[in-house]
């Protein structure tokens, strides 16, 4: 098997964590626009910037027409009108502005969502534009919110290619994490989401042992992936407070056997993923405040090393009284997207597995 692609290793020299989920005050003139951001975004000037895939922006407004303005060569977004996807916006040079036009007359809901992580490269959102109507109050979020932490799986890397062997051109194209397993639990539950996925990296071991000096700890503490000081802030700054986490780690520590010369024996690849596993977990309780936590697991060619593992941090967690944190271990799935990638298929399966479970978490939303 070979799970979990390499992408931007190569490219990436240190990379991060957090959010933001809070709509900005209404406005009070309406030729101005107000956003809600959710997800990992930092403005700069006059600009969104942002690394992670998942991440939306959205405003109101009353017309027939609006344009997207941005600045980005490599990454997808969707855009959606009143939670329908309407228009897809493909990688390009320059600032641009891309129009959605012929939209009956009347209020609306626009939402731009990056469909794709781009880990080494810093996309420009500016907003968005009208030629004729006026802007409205900036769209409620909802108040369920549910982090989805992981690897390539979380980011639906390839979910829509349908074969093992292509290009990596094709990758980014055929990424679109709405159509993920992660997206889908959300928008089923009317949450928020925060996809804090990147693809080829492992808890404390990436894919086959690549890029020793760092893992997804590393980058798992930033709001951009290049810039190790861009912190997000606390949780009660930025209006992000899941009631609910789900942990999809591991895939890229256990899939490849640990190669001679590696810093790591096996066993002690073991012991360090399960200690660093509990360490997250702690800091998950102590920045949002004890939430309910969902912990994947597959079976993994060769040697099944990812689920013992994992079940070994519920079992001490366990022991050392924690009642919030729960275990899935997720069925067989065809992986016959791009570089033994799930497909959309897979992802429903997924997305199914995880709202079942979640039916019987004690949540207070």
């Amino acid at each position: 098997m070979h799970p979990t692609r390499a992408l931007a290793l190569a490219a990436l020299s240190s990379l991060a964590l957090h959010t933001q989920a809070a709509p900005a005050a209404t406005p009070t003139n309406p030729d101005t626009p107000s956003y809600t951001l959710v997800g990992r975004w930092q403005k700069s000037g006059d600009a969104y910037q942002t690394t992670w895939p998942g991440v939306t922006l959205s405003a109101r407004f009353k017309g027939s027409a609006v344009g997207v303005v941005l600045k980005d060569e490599s990454s997808y977004y969707v855009v959606e009108i009143d939670g329908q996807p309407k228009l897809q916006i493909e990688p390009a040079r320059g600032k641009r502005t891309v129009w959605l036009r012929d939209l009956t007359a009347g209020e609306h809901t626009v939402a731009l969502i990056r469909r794709n992580e781009t880990p080494e490269y810093v996309g420009q959102v500016y907003g968005f534009t009208l030629e004729q109507g006026q802007w409205l109050p900036a769209p409620a979020a909802p108040s369920r919110q549910i982090e989805f932490i992981g690897d390539s799986f979380t980011a639906a890397l390839a979910n829509l290619t349908t074969r093992r062997d292509c290009p990596d051109s094709a990758i980014a194209a055929g990424t679109d994490i709405t159509q993920g397993f992660a997206v889908k639990v959300a928008r089923s539950l009317n949450a928020q989401w925060q996809t804090n996925a990147m693809s080829g990296m492992g808890l404390i071991r990436n894919w086959n042992g690549n890029l020793p000096d760092r893992d997804f700890r590393t980058f798992y503490a930033r709001r951009l992936h290049t810039e190790p000081g861009s912190t997000p802030g606390s949780a009660a700054e930025t209006g992000w407070k899941p009631q609910l986490v789900v942990i999809g780690l591991g895939i890229n520590d256990f899939s490849t056997p640990v190669n001679p010369g590696e810093k790591r024996s096996t066993a002690q690849r073991a012991t360090d993923f399960q200690a660093a596993y509990r360490q997250l977990i702690k800091e998950l309780n102590s920045r949002y405040g004890q939430p309910q936590i969902i912990m994947l697991a597959m079976k993994l060619w060769p040697d099944d090393q990812q689920r013992p593992n994992v079940q070994a941090v519920l079992a001490a967690e366990q022991a050392a009284g924690n009642t919030r944190l729960h275990y899935l271990d997720l069925d067989p799935m065809q992986l016959t997207a791009c570089q033994w990638h799930p497909n959309l298929a897979d992802h429903q399966q997924v997305a199914q597995q995880l709202l079942e479970t979640i039916k019987g978490l004690p949540l207070n939303w």
